[in-house]
C-alpha cells in the first residue's frame, strides 16, 4: 500500500519565482620658534584644523514604478521562457480494509517551458524527482491551437478538452502578473529588486491545488494560505513564486483494488524565474 501511495501522488503530480555622507577635516601643522632656557631656540609645532568641505552632487532616489507602468511592460510580453522549481510536501494517509498506512512525501519538480502568446502555442519538459529515494519521472506538454499533447511512458495522448490549455494560459507567471498587476498588492518591498506581495483567498488558487492534487472528479479539497510575489527589476518582471496549504480526501471503490480512502494534507511552493523575453520560437505538434 505504501508503494500504491507514492506511485499514486508521483501520476498525480506528473499529471498535469543608501550610503551615509560623512564630514571630515584636513590637519595642517605650523612651526614657530620659542626661546628656551639656555637661550637657544628650540622649534615649538602647533596644531590647527581647518575644516574641509566636500561638495558632492546631490543623489536622486529612484521613482517607484506604478503598478500600471509595470502592467503596461508586462502586457508587452508576446513570448517567454522560463524555469521553475516547485516543491510538494504532504503527509499522505492511506485507509484500506480498517488498516491505514502513513507516508510523509516530499517531491520536487522542475519545469523548463515556452510560451507565446502570439500563435497561443506552448512545450514544457518536467521531471519530478521523488526526495526519499531519488526517483524521477519525465514528461512533456504540448499546447496548439488550444489542443494539449501530453507525452506519457506509452506515447504522446492528445486533449482536445480546451480547459486543458486554458490552465496554462491562465495560470503562468506573465499572466498572473497581468491580472494581480491591476490591484493593489498587500505588501510591496524594494531592496535590491521589487517584491510586490499577494495574499490570495481559497477560490483563488483551488484551481491550481485541483490540477495536482486532485485525484479523482469528486475529491474534496481545501485550500488556504495562499501567496503570490512577483519580482521586477529595473521594471521588468524576472519571476515569482506562488505557494499555498492544501488538503484532499479522494474516496476509491475499484474493483481491483477495493475500497480505500486517501487524504493529503500538505503544502506547495513554486519559484519561476524568467528566463528570456520576446524571443519566438517555433512549436509544432509532436509527430
Amino acid at each position: 500500500m505504501k508503494k500504491y501511495a507514492l506511485v499514486l501522488v508521483l501520476v498525480l503530480v506528473i499529471g498535469f519565482t543608501a550610503g551615509c555622507l560623512g564630514g571630515g577635516g584636513d590637519t595642517t601643522t605650523s612651526s614657530t620658534e620659542t626661546p628656551s632656557s639656555s637661550g637657544t631656540t628650540t622649534p615649538a609645532t602647533t596644531t590647527t584644523s581647518v575644516p574641509t568641505t566636500t561638495s558632492q552632487p546631490p543623489t536622486e532616489t529612484p521613482r517607484e514604478l506604478t503598478t500600471d507602468e509595470l502592467l503596461q511592460w508586462v502586457s508587452a510580453v508576446n513570448q517567454y521562457t522560463y524555469v521553475s522549481n516547485a516543491t510538494i510536501s504532504m503527509l499522505v494517509v492511506v485507509t484500506q480494509e480498517n488498516v491505514t498506512q502513513r507516508d510523509n512525501v516530499t517531491l520536487r519538480i522542475i519545469e523548463r517551458g515556452y510560451l507565446d502568446f502570439e500563435s497561443w502555442s506552448a512545450s514544457m519538459n518536467t521531471t519530478t524527482i521523488s526526495v526519499q529515494d531519488g526517483a524521477s519521472t519525465n514528461t512533456s506538454r504540448v499546447v496548439v491551437n488550444n489542443v494539449t499533447y501530453i507525452r506519457t511512458p506509452l506515447g504522446w495522448v492528445k486533449s482536445d478538452d480546451p480547459t486543458t490549455a486554458e490552465f496554462v494560459w491562465k495560470y503562468n507567471i506573465v499572466s498572473l502578473a497581468r491580472e494581480y498587476l491591476k490591484r493593489t498588492p498587500d505588501e510591496r518591498e524594494n531592496d535590491g529588486r521589487l517584491v510586490l506581495r499577494y495574499y490570495l483567498n481559497g477560490y483563488e488558487v483551488k484551481p491550481l491545488a485541483t490540477m495536482y492534487f486532485a485525484t479523482t472528479p469528486d475529491t474534496e479539497i481545501s485550500v488556504k494560505d495562499g501567496v503570490l510575489e512577483l519580482y521586477f527589476e529595473n521594471g521588468r518582471l524576472i519571476g515569482g513564486r506562488i505557494s499555498f496549504s492544501v488538503s484532499t480526501k479522494t474516496s476509491i471503490d475499484d474493483p481491483t483494488i477495493g475500497k480505500m480512502t486517501i487524504t493529503q494534507n500538505g503544502s506547495w511552493s513554486e519559484t519561476i524565474q524568467i528566463t528570456s523575453i520576446n524571443e519566438k520560437r517555433e512549436v509544432n505538434p509532436p509527430t
